[in-house]
């Protein structure tokens, strides 16, 4: 499995879906305490609201949840820059295989641009993981 650079770090996907979840962003949260919280009551795993963010996430894992499933219900992906540092291609070859229906789209992020809000979608985390470098090359 390929390693994702985030800043200077080169993380594992476990290790960047649960940064991702964890990371607190404001309005940009991929999931609220709250949402794991529920999260813990629809498993009937047993939990202290006094517990952070990174407890509840250890906790929901250790009790049987797994990383595809917390990343697919809260929307966890890499962005198109993933793409072109890893693959060497450019932003339009990534809108290309989005538009052709190579890459899924699993949510997108907001940023603030020209003054106004933008919005770019997040790809698949476990299929950039996975696809090879010949297959992007091939298409």
């Amino acid at each position: 499995m390929r390693k994702i650079k985030y800043f200077d770090n080169e993380l594992s996907i476990e290790e960047y879906i649960k940064m991702q979840i964890c990371k607190n962003a404001g309005t940009q949260s991929f999931a609220y305490k709250d949402q794991l919280c529920d999260l813990c009551e629809k498993m009937g795993i047993t939990y202290s609201d006094k517990l952070k963010k990174d407890e509840l996430f250890d906790l929901l894992i250790t009790n049987g949840c797994d990383y595809t499933l917390l990343a697919q219900k809260y929307g966890v992906g890499v962005s198109s820059k993933n793409y072109q540092d890893t693959f060497a291609i450019t932003h339009k070859d990534v809108k290309r295989l989005e538009k052709k229906g190579i890459l899924k789209v699993v949510g997108e992020y907001r940023f603030r641009a020209y003054g106004k809000y933008m919005y770019a979608p997040l790809y698949d985390i476990f299929q950039f993981a996975s696809i090879s470098e010949e297959v992007i090359k091939n298409i």
